[in-house]
């Protein structure tokens, strides 16, 4: 799919049938692109329409971001008004928080959500010094590839590094942003508001999907999100880190599978599997 974003032409990677399907739109996470989804989105194109775009300022979206979780809400909300309903969405990590905010606004673009790994809170004091932290590593000679070094640890879960090929793609996805576009993300996650207040209007079903051994945003989290969103459900994935997605593809692809294939009536197709 292409469309048109702050004056540049944008490109959307997209699986599966082109139409007579609903579209499911997968929306990547910090400091990552939409490469992180493409084995969750090669399970799921069976049976649906996969959108997995880049945000803003990287990949195949080359307008810059304003450093804002509403601008990726309003990317986001463009590409919604280019696909026929029902639409569903799901929103990893950082995606989570600009999915929450289109949530807020624009809530009638949905027809259903997933909210992987994610958090409703905003950051505290010692996680706003954090991310002050991170910004004067992008800007210093170490640059990007310091926090690829930072990051991956924490993204993956103790058997997940283990794993020395998928520690090399994080690596490659990680290292291929710009010092720009990672400062950007963390300004927008930095700076994000409070929505756990909202989380009680959310009128669409939603799922909620965390790995049991995620420690950047715990199960914990999920679960209080799960409680305050009404009719949600809460799926735990065993063994995974914080990347679910990439850590155990086949799981996260089963659970959005069963989910979307309920919520947008996806008919009988063969789930993911």
């Amino acid at each position: 799919m292409e469309l048109t974003w702050k004056g540049q032409l944008v490109r959307i990677r997209e699986m599966g049938p082109g139409s007579g399907v609903p579209a499911v739109v997968l929306v990547h996470g910090y400091p990552l692109d939409g490469a992180m989804w493409s084995g969750v989105a090669r399970l799921l194109s069976r049976r649906f329409r996969v959108l997995k775009p880049d945000l803003p300022g990287r990949g195949e979206t080359p307008a810059d971001s304003d450093g804002t979780m509403a601008d990726y809400a309003d990317f986001l909300e463009a590409i919604l008004r280019e696909l026929p309903a029902p639409v569903g969405l799901a929103g990893f990590s950082m995606g989570g928080y600009a999915t929450l905010a289109l949530l807020e606004r624009r809530p009638e673009r949905l027809a259903a959500v997933a909210l992987v790994d994610t958090r409703a809170s905003a950051d505290d004091d010692a996680g706003k010094a954090k991310r002050e932290e991170a910004i004067a590593t992008v800007r210093s000679e170490a640059g990007v590839a310091a926090i690829a070094d930072a990051m991956v640890p924490r993204l993956l879960g103790a058997s997940s590094l283990s794993n020395r090929d998928l520690v090399e793609r994080v690596q490659r996805i990680i290292r291929r942003q710009s010092p720009a576009t990672v400062e950007a993300d963390l300004t927008a996650m930095r700076d994000r508001p409070d929505r756990r207040g909202e989380l009680s209007r959310v009128a669409i079903p939603a799922l909620l999907v965390v790995g049991d051994q995620d420690t950047l945003t715990p199960p914990a989290d999920s679960e209080l999100m799960a409680a305050a969103i009404p009719g949600a459900r809460l799926v735990t994935i065993a063994g995974a880190g914080h990347l679910t997605p990439m850590e155990r593809p086949g799981a996260v692809a089963a659970a959005l599978g069963e989910f979307f294939g309920a919520t947008l009536s996806a008919g009988d197709a063969t789930p993911p599997g």
